[in-house]
């Protein structure tokens, strides 16, 4: 599989900077993005597992349609209390703990939780994650483990 994303990225790439769609500088693209990207899986990652396996490609879509909800939701939500004259933010840190078999779900979590308005994670050591909130109740979905479940379907092997 990643042999396959570098021939993508570097044919994209090809047609980018040549930003011909004749058929001879379309083939001539193919040939160097795949040699290249032939090489470069042979030479600069030998031996080295796929980054993101295929079944995790095929889940990614919806992992990121349910993180894109859970953005907009929490914008919201955080602009309703900071928009309030009582400015009702009271906040917090928290401390959760992970069971994640790869660093790959490990950094997903991670971001997930930082990407989300009025959450941030400060620090991570192994398994458990500390995360700063605007107030508690932000973190409810890290403390039902809903976001937990989804990284680990989609991240972790």
């Amino acid at each position: 599989m990643r042999r396959i994303a570098s021939i993508g990225v570097l044919y994209v790439f090809w047609l980018l900077i040549t930003a011909s769609v004749r058929p001879f500088d379309l083939l001539v693209g193919l040939v160097v993005a795949g040699i290249a990207g032939w090489w470069a899986d042979r030479v600069l990652w030998p031996g080295e597992s796929e980054p993101l396996p295929v079944r995790t490609w095929v889940r990614l879509p919806l992992y990121l349609g349910y993180l894109l909800k859970e953005i907009v939701v929490a914008a919201v939500y955080v602009a309703e209390r900071v928009l309030d004259p009582e400015m009702n933010i009271s906040p917090a840190m928290q401390t959760h703990r992970v069971r994640f078999s790869s660093d790959t779900a490990r950094a997903a979590f991670a971001n997930s939780i930082t990407l989300t308005p009025g959450t941030l994670t400060v620090d991570v050591d192994g398994d458990v994650f500390i995360i700063h909130c605007l107030h508690e109740s932000f973190s409810d979905a890290i403390s039902s483990g809903d976001l937990e479940r989804r990284v680990t379907a989609t991240f972790d092997r």
